[in-house]
């Protein structure tokens, strides 16, 4: 019988859990007022950015298949100023 702990767990789909084995992560980066979190696949074909203004809570979430065309964005948005939107 489930206990009522049980009954609010959601288990994650095959299709989360087989994304998930296959991707690295770092922590969070704190730049500019930005805080950067960085993931890529292991085979390397996919990076994921997320930044979030730490003064609003505004966040930019982009995925990149190239690795300079991620990096030209990192350095794009820790120039624009974090306590606006964008």
């Amino acid at each position: 019988m489930w206990s009522e702990n049980m009954k609010n767990k959601t288990i994650p789909s095959s299709n989360y859990i087989r994304h998930s084995v296959k991707t690295m992560s770092w922590q969070p980066v704190m730049r500019n007022g930005w805080i950067i979190k960085f993931s890529v696949n292991q085979d390397g074909s996919s990076i994921l950015l997320i930044f979030t203004s730490n003064h609003t809570g505004h966040t930019i979430i982009r995925h990149f298949t190239e690795e300079d065309e991620a990096v030209d964005f990192i350095n794009y948005v820790i120039q624009l100023d974090p306590a606006e939107y964008i």
